[in-house]
């Protein structure tokens, strides 16, 4: 690369600070400690206690602002061909913000799998092994949320041919993504049907790593990037949609209620286009509230965390992991916060503490890790000239 490739790169990156939205930054930032304290509480039993409508939208809520970013990334680069918008700097771009990274922790993940693990470690290649590790991508030590990934690397690939679809048919491109992620949880419902054992269990948690059953979520993000403002009229399906959206959401997390059919259910989980309607409701209340950028230095620190999102997860992925295996047998039935010390307690004070402890360690460390790797790829930049 020579030198005015770098600055071309480095005036990019100006564009984009100069395009960011603080509202983003913060949903961001506030999405990963909410993932932390899903992980962090993960023992103590989180159904029929409202966590639905609060904790339970982190991952809904980066799918629509992932959908988002892209779109509005596209966006600014102008009318460019399905062939251009595929680039080698787009895949070079990706490679050192998320696969590097990634290839990192799966290296860490193998080590201390071979450490915690011991003899019993190669049992983790089962059957299936070359779809969960090399077509899904599941790291060797799989940790909580760890599902995520693959789903952000499929998005790599997909993304491109969304957004061009988008652009020429944009409202038959957001049915489609609905249909197409019904049809999905459909599919699921006639191939498992009720699930009766565990092993029934871990076949379709296989289909999670798939990013068709996510599609409604980045679709509304991409159509959002066209146009955000909460009372426009192209926006009207979302207030049509969400009352209906959260009445279910109310009824599954405080009655228990399933739309099942035999004991199978219609839908699986509470990653779906049920609950995607709520977090992108709410993405457009905060997009119409916060303000875009706002000059305050409290402002800085969470562009600097939503910035460094992608390594925080990475890193409380390999923290929790580590402290499932290590402590499971101790926390196994009791509803404890899990923390890397193993400490065990009752009292509301010592609890906090250790959830407070769990989000410094987390984003402290994935805050340093993203600092780290900027400096290590601005100083390949300018190796290279």
């Amino acid at each position: 690369m020579n030198e005015r490739e770098i600055t071309l790169e480095e005036s990019h990156e100006l564009k984009e600070e100069g395009n960011r939205f603080f509202q983003v930054d913060l949903l961001k930032s506030f999405m990963i400690i909410l993932v932390i304290l899903d992980h962090t509480i993960a023992y103590a039993g989180l159904y029929g206690k409202g966590f639905e409508l609060w904790e339970r939208i982190s991952i809904p809520m980066f799918l629509v602002i992932m959908g988002f970013n892209m779109g509005k990334s596209f966006s600014r680069e102008g009318d460019k061909s399905l062939r251009e918008l595929y680039s080698w700097s787009y895949f070079k771009k990706k490679f050192w913000r998320y696969l590097y990274p990634y290839l990192i922790l799966y290296i860490v993940g193998t080590i201390f799998g071979f450490i915690l693990y011991g003899a019993a470690f190669p049992d983790t290649f089962k059957e299936n092994w070359f779809l969960e590790y090399i077509v899904f991508q599941k790291s060797l030590l799989e940790g909580p949320g760890n599902w995520f990934i693959p789903v952000l690397f499929q998005s790599i690939i997909i993304m491109p041919l969304l957004y061009k679809a988008f652009s020429k048919w944009p409202k038959l491109s957001l049915i489609l993504c609905f249909v197409i992620e019904f049809f999905m949880h459909l599919t699921l419902f006639f191939i498992f049907g009720e699930i009766t054992s565990l092993a029934e269990l871990l076949r379709e948690l296989n289909f999670r790593y798939n990013i068709l059953l996510y599609l409604s979520a980045i679709g509304m993000g991409i159509w959002f990037s066209k146009n955000h403002d909460l009372f426009n009229k192209k926006n009207i399906f979302v207030w049509i949609l969400f009352p209906f959206s959260l009445i279910y959401m109310i009824a599954w997390d405080f009655f228990g209620f399933r739309l099942a059919i035999d004991g199978a259910e219609i839908v699986r989980g509470d990653y779906h286009y049920l609950t995607f309607i709520y977090s992108a409701f709410l993405f457009l209340i905060a997009m119409r509230l916060i303000s875009q950028n706002p000059k305050t230095k409290i402002a800085r620190v969470f562009t600097v965390i939503s910035s460094a999102t992608f390594h925080i997860y990475l890193v409380q992925d390999i923290y929790f992991i580590i402290s499932y295996v290590i402590y499971n047998p101790i926390w196994q039935g009791s509803p404890v916060l899990a923390n890397i010390f193993g400490i065990q307690s009752n009292e509301f004070f010592v609890n906090g503490c250790l959830l407070i402890l769990n989000w410094v360690i987390c984003i402290s460390c994935g805050v340093f890790w993203w600092y780290v790797d900027n400096k290590i790829i601005r100083y390949r930049l300018t190796k290279k000239t």
